[in-house]
């Protein structure tokens, strides 16, 4: 259950496993950790620093070697206050943004609509499939499958019967773990191409997901905006 609240709040596979280790063993260092958990060693230092910069693990040097151990458990949690702060000034910043947003008129015209909640969303992943449109999708992490659990399996299942094509850009820590799916290509990149919003494009449509118990989408209908996002989308995936 700890496993499954961590990855829920934004942690790894190897996040998890390392700073799982670190709590039941104490202090240790990254070649130990990646001897002792058999996870890749360049991966174990990536876990490191994005443990390090969550404020749930720390550091010293000793003789040149830096050794970890975990913060207390409570460290957790206020990682999940400050997750909550964020998304609550994502969200007024997002409806903000589009209160504001004005189109000129001349202009090919825009729809633009927020999507609250796992209903909201699933709701929303219907829409997808309905345009029949390939789709083109930047993620950070594989929250749909977490947030979702089946339905993400039956969304494919679907997807692939309406022979939908997609096109994901994830993050290079996720080489070699994601489930090969009919008409689906996967590209990976290095995280800092990435972000914790999830671009989807498809049609002449955008959406911009941010994921939390109560995920948040923001979907944009303009030819000119999603020809923007898929140019970006592009330059990445031919990178």
């Amino acid at each position: 259950m700890l496993e499954e609240n961590l990855s829920k709040l934004g942690f790894s596979p190897s996040e998890i496993k390392t700073y799982l280790h670190l709590l039941k063993t104490g202090s240790s260092y990254a070649n130990r950790i990646s001897s002792e958990t058999k996870i890749n060693r360049t991966n174990v230092y990536e876990a490191l620093d994005r443990l390090t910069s969550k404020g749930v693990i720390s550091f010293i040097t000793r003789n040149k070697v830096k050794w970890f151990e975990a913060n207390s458990p409570k460290s957790v949690i206020s990682l999940l206050k400050e997750r909550e702060e964020e998304f609550i000034r994502t969200k007024q910043s997002l409806l903000r943004d589009i209160n504001n947003f004005q189109v000129d008129p001349a202009k090919s015209s825009l729809e633009a609509n927020v999507y609250v909640g796992k209903k909201g969303l699933r709701m929303l992943y219907e829409k997808i499939l309905e345009a029949q449109k390939p789709i083109s999708l930047i993620a950070a992490e594989l929250q749909f499958r977490k947030l979702f659990g089946p339905y993400f399996e039956l969304w494919h299942k679907k997807r692939i019967e309406k022979k939908i094509k997609q096109r994901s850009i994830i993050p290079a820590s996720f080489q070699g773990k994601l489930k090969k799916w009919g008409f689906l290509k996967y590209k990976f990149v290095d995280n800092k191409f990435t972000n914790p919003t999830t671009t989807i494009i498809y049609g002449d449509n955008c959406l911009f997901i941010q994921w939390s118990k109560d995920p948040i989408a923001i979907k944009i209908q303009n030819k000119e905006i999603a020809k923007s996002h898929l140019n970006y989308f592009n330059m990445l995936w031919g990178s």
